[in-house]
């Protein structure tokens, strides 16, 4: 008969995932970590392929059970959060005095498996700037307890703040630095599953670091997972009715950035059995009276990053190729690419566009007075995506073209109205 101790084990890898390359994946990453080398393997997205998987490349004292007395180390301080299982509170490290995030996890509870795989893949992904650093573990009888750096703030707070002031430029920034961050998950082999504002977290410079990986996963190559992971405005359609991929993120960060845009979330609901069904059946109108506001470019992108059909839904490639966020970083003021982007806006420095319309492309006024050929980029760029959008051809012609800027002014700027 099968002991209740691999009755769970069974259980929790058929609710994770169906593959049979997984269990062989976790062997060879187990048996790498004994010889204190690296385990390379492939990942399922182009860019990432042949790129080593790095083990165990964080300080030793991050395994389980090499440090069992939390209090030598640190001091523990005022509570910042509090969750089902556990909480978080600040910790001062006795011998710095630095400052730092102790997670806490209750032991007994089911949620053993949750803290060693966000162990495993903080490690596996530690050393990424967009991803929160792990310092240390500690386990006692009752808790584990994961030291992890110290963020200002999350990304909810932020926008419960400032949103109202937000431009589709701060817009497409956030989008932009996150689908990075994204992007190195999926070439890394991990799904997030639970991409939520509440899950971003901001540094003091204003960067954004994605945490809680309690329900990531490691995915093999081709590799599709199954069972319901994720919080019900966020999670995509097809983790409520079948298999699903790494395109489940891109669901997520297609939610944040609707809510971003328009101040609510795309599928709503008085029970969380109401949002599950809105999750499967709503279709959002993108000609309706909320979106008169956002621009051609920004509703196509969203229409591709909230498609049911997971083969048309973009990959994280595709968003950061998009001509909405291409025109936001190829011709910003400051030169800014997709992996150098000015800081997350704060309410001093936020791009504030007229009702109907999107700023762009802030440049010196009479060196493009000699060349027009950034302004026909950018209009290229917009006729580009909006060519893929049903629209009358009069309307067509009116929708984006310079706007000269006014005598005296030393910039230029185009209007992209969204009628």
């Amino acid at each position: 008969m099968e002991s209740p101790s691999k009755k769970r084990k069974s259980t929790r890898r058929s609710s994770d995932t169906i593959s049979g390359e997984s269990a062989d994946e976790d062997r060879e990453i187990k048996k790498s970590k004994r010889r204190g080398r690296t385990a390379t393997s492939v990942s399922p997205h182009g860019s990432g392929r042949g790129l080593k998987r790095k083990i165990g490349c964080v300080e030793a004292a991050a395994q389980f059970g090499r440090k069992k007395n939390l209090d030598q180390y640190y001091s523990i301080g005022s509570e910042l959060g509090r969750g089902k299982f556990g909480s978080v509170t600040l910790c001062y490290s006795k011998s710095t005095g630095e400052c730092f995030a102790c997670k806490a996890i209750q032991k007994n509870t089911g949620e053993e498996d949750t803290a060693h795989r966000e162990v495993e893949i903080m490690q596996h992904l530690s050393g990424h700037p967009g991803i929160v650093t792990l310092k240390e573990v500690f386990e006692d009888s009752e808790k584990f307890y994961l030291v992890m750096e110290l963020c200002s703030g999350r990304l909810s707070d932020f926008l419960a703040k400032e949103r109202s002031q937000f431009g589709e430029r701060n817009a497409a920034e956030v989008t932009m630095e996150l689908m990075g961050i994204v992007k190195y998950l999926h070439e890394m082999g991990v799904v997030h599953r639970d991409i939520k504002p509440e899950n971003v977290l901001l540094t003091d410079a204003g960067r954004m670091k994605l945490a809680d990986f309690g329900l990531s996963t490691r995915v093999a190559d081709g590799q599709m997972l199954s069972g319901y992971f994720g919080s019900p405005a966020y999670v995509a359609p097809e983790v409520l009715t079948g298999l699903y991929n790494e395109k489940v993120d891109i669901w997520g960060v297609g939610v944040l950035l609707h809510l971003i845009l328009l101040g609510y979330l795309p599928f709503g609901g008085a029970s969380r059995e109401a949002v599950f069904e809105a999750v499967k059946t709503v279709e959002l109108d993108f000609h309706g009276l909320a979106w008169q506001s956002v621009s051609l470019p920004a509703r196509d992108l969203i229409s591709r990053m909230l498609t049911r059909d997971v083969s048309a839904r973009f990959s994280a490639n595709e968003v950061l190729d998009h001509p909405w966020i291409r025109m936001y970083t190829d011709c910003s003021a400051s030169g800014d690419s997709t992996a150098n982007r000015t800081n997350l806006p704060t309410a001093d420095n936020i791009t504030r566009c007229a009702p109907g319309a999107v700023l762009i492309g802030r440049r010196d006024y009479e060196s493009s007075q000699e060349s027009n050929e950034g302004d026909d980029e950018i209009v290229d760029v917009l006729t580009a995506a909006i060519s893929r959008i049903e629209i009358s051809e009069p309307k067509r012609s009116r929708i984006c073209g310079p706007v000269p800027a006014p005598a005296g002014l030393d910039w230029k700027t185009n209007l992209c109205t969204a009628f």
